[in-house]
């Protein structure tokens, strides 16, 4: 489930609510986070230096793994920290984050518990123009411990969209077409070594409504979305939609 989220709304969760604790108000970067930790608890976020009120903290506040999230931040060297709420004496992961004025990244974290890896990417997000009923869509492998795996459309041949992407690959953003004809679209996740089917997602809603008129919005044309594939190491092997816009 995506959750939009800024750093004032999860101010509620922090510490220390003095004015010189807050984060600064230049608001000007963009951070995407998902969570694709292998047996992660929901994560909860810190930025900066301010400890978190656990007791304050609410389903809102977290991420749940498969889920994802996406803070606004301002610009420059920023501490990043992710902590699980079933173990709030061990920060999971923390790093400096440098994030330019204007930019918009994205943060996966990745691994198991025992051992979390990272992707962090420094978006340059296609535009698609309002004369164009497309979406553009990428692929990521973000399951630790698989061979390198392949991507199609359900009726198409294996690798069809990908031939063989491996563990933290990922592609660049493909156009899909997304006008009245296409109602979904169903892609398929598998092991380019043994050939077997990991995973299916259904891309639905690719049609609907994007007038206000109208009672079910798009939120698949003129966005970029990236499917990730999540799991692996003794747990099954799923698909998560993550929102770029």
């Amino acid at each position: 489930m995506k959750k939009i989220l800024t750093l004032l709304a999860i101010s509620g969760m922090l510490a220390a609510c003095k004015q010189n604790n807050l984060p600064p108000a230049n608001v000007s970067a963009s951070l995407s986070f998902a969570n694709a930790i292998v047996g992660s608890a929901p994560l909860v976020s810190k930025f900066g230096n301010v400890n978190i009120i656990y007791s304050a903290v609410t389903s809102v506040n977290k991420i749940s793994y498969g889920g994802s999230s996406t803070f606004s931040e301002a610009s420059g060297i920023i501490p990043v920290s992710f902590i699980q709420t079933t173990d709030t004496t061990h920060t999971l992961f923390t790093d400096n984050l440098n994030l330019q004025t204007g930019g918009v990244y994205s943060l996966y974290m990745t691994g198991t518990v025992a051992q979390p890896d990272t992707v962090f990417i420094h978006e340059n997000l296609a535009y698609h123009a309002a004369t164009d009923s497309v979406a553009g869509i990428r692929f990521i492998n973000l399951s630790p411990g698989t061979n390198p795996i392949s991507v199609d459309i359900k009726g198409m041949a294996n690798g069809s969209e990908v031939t063989a992407l491996a563990y933290k690959g990922r592609t660049g953003f493909k156009t899909y077409k997304a006008d009245h004809t296409v109602t979904s679209y169903v892609f398929e996740f598998r092991d380019v070594t043994l050939g077997t089917l990991l995973a299916t997602y259904t891309l639905s809603g690719v049609n609907n409504a994007s007038s206000a008129s109208f009672t079910s919005t798009n939120i698949v044309r003129f966005h970029n979305l990236t499917l990730a594939l999540i799991g692996g190491s003794g747990t099954a092997n799923s698909v998560i939609n993550i929102a770029n816009y």
